[in-house]
């Protein structure tokens, strides 16, 4: 397989990812805000997704205030914010046609479909219809995708790029939720706003993963934020836990690989390491210092990326 046709698979599956998980987050803050504790609703919401969005910085740089209206369409429609979900669901559909005659017709009018569903969806329309009626749009849409790379292809190295794309951004994505929710937590305590709060932003991230259900009856009990987070790192059966994608992405290096052997010092070796890391990771170890932990992790799970990139993408 030609270099520039892996690079588009790889990349295809990581923003098709993307775009799903900013919807979640998006759907589930906006949704819980409702219901929120008054100290949780508006300026705090909107924070946490900038910040787990990347986005918080450069927006308190050029607004002073958190306007509803500006944040709704710079983390949905806006093209030139090149994490919304408009720009992945652009890119997504862009790799998907640099790799078109490698993947099945039907997972090609998926996307195809799914970009001109958000291509033509206005400021406008995001007003009238609002915000958790597009992220739902775009959650159901990346299911329907995701069914066809898994059922409408081979599983060969194909599938085995896009997937390993995919488990790289879920892995990323889950990790900036948890330091997001970390950091408003932080805020929280700082305010003396009590264990409520703490509690309300506990289940958030559960459900901003989809693991508030599985995360009960693993532990057969109401969510803390210890066990939220050990589920979220370590579990290895969770599909969004850390530890599961880690062990994906080197299954699927390791379906591409072009070496017989694990050499020391290889992408294979390295991502294999990090693997077992996790496998053998305890949460006395990252309870020292979360923030710094989820920091660290992020920056692994990128460079292993590129490190991937380089010897299997570069062209």
């Amino acid at each position: 397989m030609l270099s520039r046709i892996a690079n588009s698979l790889f990349w295809m599956g990581r923003y098709l990812e993307r775009a799903d998980q900013s919807a979640r987050y998006i759907k589930v803050h906006y949704y819980s805000a409702l219901d929120a504790p008054l100290a949780s609703k508006h300026e705090f919401i909107f924070e946490s997704i900038l910040t787990m969005l990347g986005l918080d910085e450069e927006y308190k740089k050029n607004s002073k205030n958190y306007q509803e209206d500006k944040i709704n369409n710079l983390i949905t429609l806006d093209e030139a914010n090149h994490v919304s979900i408009r720009s992945s669901v652009f890119y997504a559909r862009e790799n998907a046609r640099g790799a078109r005659d490698s993947i099945s017709a039907e997972l090609w009018g998926a996307i195809n479909k799914f970009y001109h569903f958000v291509n033509g969806f206005t400021e406008k329309d995001l007003q009238k219809e609002g915000i958790y009626f597009f992220s739902d749009k775009i959650m159901e849409n990346c299911s329907i995708v995701a069914g066809y790379v898994d059922n409408s292809l081979l599983h060969d190295k194909t599938w085995s790029l896009i997937r390993m794309g995919m488990h790289v951004e879920r892995a990323s994505q889950t990790t900036r939720v948890m330091y997001s929710k970390i950091k408003d937590i932080q805020k929280i305590e700082k305010q003396k706003l009590g264990k409520p709060i703490e509690s309300y932003h506990c289940v958030t991230m559960l459900k901003s993963l989809e693991a508030f259900d599985m995360s009960r009856i693993y532990y057969r009990a109401l969510p803390n934020m210890k066990d939220a987070l050990e589920f979220l790192i370590l579990n290895k059966e969770f599909p969004r836990s850390i530890s599961y994608n880690l062990r994906h992405i080197n299954h699927n290096l390791n379906k591409i690989s072009t070496s017989k052997y694990t050499e020391r010092n290889s992408v294979e070796f390295e991502v294999g390491k990090l693997h077992a890391a996790f496998s053998y990771m305890t949460m006395a170890e990252i309870e020292e210092n979360t923030l710094e932990f989820l920091e660290n992790t992020l920056n692994q799970i990128y460079g292993m990326a590129k490190e991937i990139e380089k010897k299997y993408m570069s062209y």
